[in-house]
């Protein structure tokens, strides 16, 4: 990482954006930095039929919309890749206490935060991801588990998911929940959200078929407001 680089971000763990649907809106000007956003690709989860985007915590999730991520007009949609949806892994729901991703060399401990004033809480240490502990547990037949992390800190430089967006579809995302037992879930799409807008509902479903998203911080770096402009998520489904 360049000295110029770590020279816009803020210091310790506040280095990264606060992620989450209810973010502050910003007055934001694009950074000279101006880091190019990654392109998006894959096919998002299919959402049950005639079900609701759930709101089981209205400060992490606004008002339900249609029940379709893939219309969410600030999102980039260029598909390059399908996964279908495979069974779900007989797991007993639990916890997550850890995630390991091969393909970007990550593993990293989990913990449970809430989400406080709209904001979905995020871990200090960007080793380490947080797990929204209102949302679905790894392993539920039901919903989505909500994993977050900062992309980077000007103390401990990459965080966990700083290479998220290197992820490609089939790439497998293993969620060790609290008993022990490893729930595997492979990637299907990413997308990348302005932050201003917030985050699809969909993404915090508590009904519907079981899925996984990452979320973390990325695209340009306002200067001003010591904060990138963008979400990335990366969408997941069970495994066989």
């Amino acid at each position: 990482m360049s000295s110029a680089y770590r020279a816009v971000l803020t210091v310790g763990s506040a280095a990264c954006v606060t992620v989450g649907a209810g973010l502050l809106a910003l007055a934001v000007t694009m950074s000279a930095q101006n880091r190019p956003l990654p392109a998006d690709f894959g096919r998002l989860p299919v959402t049950a039929s005639g079900a609701s985007a759930a709101t089981p915590a209205p400060a992490v999730t606004p008002p339900p919309t249609p029940a379709s991520a893939a219309s969410a007009s600030t999102a980039t949609t260029t598909t390059v890749g399908t996964t279908d949806r495979a069974p779900t892994a007989r797991v007993t729901p639990a916890p997550p206490s850890a995630v390991a991703i091969p393909a970007i060399g990550v593993r990293a401990a989990v913990l449970a935060v809430h989400a406080v004033n709209g904001v979905l809480g995020v871990p200090g240490d960007p080793r380490e991801l947080g797990w929204w502990a209102d949302g679905a547990p790894a392993g539920a037949a039901t919903g989505t588990v909500v994993l977050d992390g900062h992309v980077d800190s000007a103390v401990s430089g990459e965080g966990a998911l700083f290479d998220l967006t290197r992820l490609q579809v089939g790439d497998a995302v293993l969620v060790t929940t609290t008993p022990g037992r490893t729930v595997r879930f492979v990637v299907t799409a990413r997308r990348t959200y302005l932050k201003v807008d917030g985050l699809p509902p969909d993404l915090f479903r508590t009904d519907g078929p079981p899925g996984l998203v990452l979320i973390t911080c990325g695209g340009p770096f306002d200067r001003s407001a010591r904060s990138y402009l963008d979400n990335i998520v990366v969408f997941a489904s069970p495994a066989a």
